[in-house]
């Protein structure tokens, strides 16, 4: 037991003398210890790794809010070094027909290579081979878009010979069950949900007709890879909708030609985990969010009160009404109204922003995209439970023995692009919130009227 002991002391001296050293150095490569520095041992949870991605000898696992689970994450344990800031590389295929362009440019020589970032502007739309299957997801009960969805489905069965396929809902709906003009193509129509114990359809193309609350649905049901989504405003805001339905057979014979540029929205890997006094850590829900995660008081009267950490570290202490963890694209959401910054889609990063927080000097803050947070109900805090939820959907309750764990996951969202990736999203800005837009100053009726004696304008 003795020489056990022994030997994860100086594997946790050598982690803290590589971590004093990396910050001394700014991280320089010189400063950074050798994979013999410390032995590498083999754990069932890592079969099949490399051998550079196994366990370091293994840390002590107590239930202790400093030592294990609030102050190490499971990366530091894997790796010694924390997280890689830059965040995962996205997947790069798109349901089973599409994928980012082979012609898209590599990646810069030398570090950037192997980090693998691409230029979001080169990031393009290829076909393996030909869509076939269409999902069209529809804003329910609405007159308008139903008549919009019953032209497109026509267009999309008699001229491209398509396979459609909707929500079983979509389906019940009196506008479409009962149009007898309908039938013929509504018979057609295959549902969208698992049936005799098979897989759903396979997708090979998204049509999103509606607002921006239908795209955050299209991620609800593609909980990993999602195919490409081309979006079509039909809704009350617009700002993630950038097409127009008036064009819609252009646009989608665009997108099966693969002339349109990709935007790849990142999404949140959200997790709530408990951890038992044996020290098992259990992940009881898991969700991909689009626009952002909140832990708030519920039904509660009480301050939420939760702690933060940051790849293990801890960050500070949240006592108010909420906080808002939220992707780039989640920024022009609830994140906005609480007060945080616009962040551009192809901007790699998490927005943390605080709800009406106690303290006054608790502003917004931007982290890196490759960051693990951890949110704990704190041990202060009074006898109420903090809820979460997953843009919007599926609240789920927190106590002091759960906790949510947040980072960057590899499945984004690829919209399909009208303009460009910078082009759409200014334009969204000025149509849509009106940014930085005010009235000019008028000109007084004395001077309107010299200009008219002087054929002036």
């Amino acid at each position: 037991m003795s020489g056990a002991q022994d030997t994860t002391n100086n594997v946790d001296q050598e982690l803290q003398k590589k971590l004093k050293m990396d910050t001394c150095d700014g991280g320089k490569e010189k400063a950074r210890l050798k994979s013999q520095t410390s032995p590498t041992v083999q754990s069932p949870r890592v079969t099949g790794l490399r051998q550079k991605d196994a366990f370091k000898a293994p840390l002590p696992i107590s239930f202790n809010r400093t030592t294990s689970l609030y102050s190490r994450s499971m990366e530091w344990q894997k790796t010694g070094r924390g997280r890689f800031l830059f965040g995962p590389s996205p997947n790069h295929s798109f349901g089973p027909k599409a994928s980012l362009s082979s012609g898209t440019p590599e990646p810069y020589d030398g570090e950037w290579r192997d980090i693998g970032m691409i230029d979001p502007s080169n990031q393009h739309l290829e076909w393996h081979s030909p869509p076939q299957n269409v999902l069209i997801i529809k804003k329910h009960m609405d007159q308008d878009v139903t008549k919009q969805f019953k032209e497109m489905v026509k267009w999309l069965m008699t001229e491209k010979v398509m396979t459609i396929i909707v929500e079983e809902n979509v389906l019940c709906e009196e506008l479409v069950a009962f149009d007898e003009d309908f039938q013929t193509y509504s018979q057609k129509i295959k549902p969208f949900k698992a049936e005799n114990g098979n897989a759903r359809p396979s997708v090979d193309l998204i049509v999103c007709l509606g607002g921006d609350g239908t795209l955050i649905h299209v991620s609800s049901l593609f909980q990993s890879q999602c195919p490409p989504v081309i979006a079509f405003h039909m809704g009350s805001l617009g700002f993630l909708t950038p097409f127009s339905t008036s064009s819609y057979k252009e646009d989608i014979q665009a997108v099966m030609d693969a002339n349109l540029g990709l935007s790849l929205r990142s999404r949140l890997k959200c997790q709530v985990r408990r951890m038992s006094e044996s020290g098992v850590d259990e992940v009881e829900s898991e969700f991909l969010v689009l626009n952002e995660v909140v832990v708030d008081r519920g039904t509660s009267s009480s301050v939420t009160h939760v702690e933060i950490y940051c790849n293990g570290r801890f960050l500070t202490t949240l006592l108010g009404d909420g906080l808002i963890i939220s992707t780039p694209t989640g920024s022009t959401a609830y994140s906005m109204s609480a007060g945080a910054s616009l962040v551009h889609p192809s901007v790699p990063g998490i927005i943390v922003t605080p709800i009406c927080p106690h303290s006054l000097s608790f502003r917004p803050i931007v982290l890196p995209a490759g960051v693990e947070l951890k949110i704990i109900v704190s041990t202060e805090s009074r006898n109420f439970t903090p809820m979460c939820s997953f843009d919007g959907r599926n609240p789920k309750e927190m106590n002091k023995t759960k906790y949510l764990r947040v980072t960057t996951s590899i499945y984004p969202i690829p919209c399909i692009s009208h303009e460009d990736h910078l082009g759409d999203w200014f334009n969204s800005l000025g149509e849509c919130l009106h940014w930085n837009r005010r009235e000019t100053k008028r000109t007084s009726s004395f001077k309107r009227q010299q200009k008219a004696v002087n054929g002036q304008r």
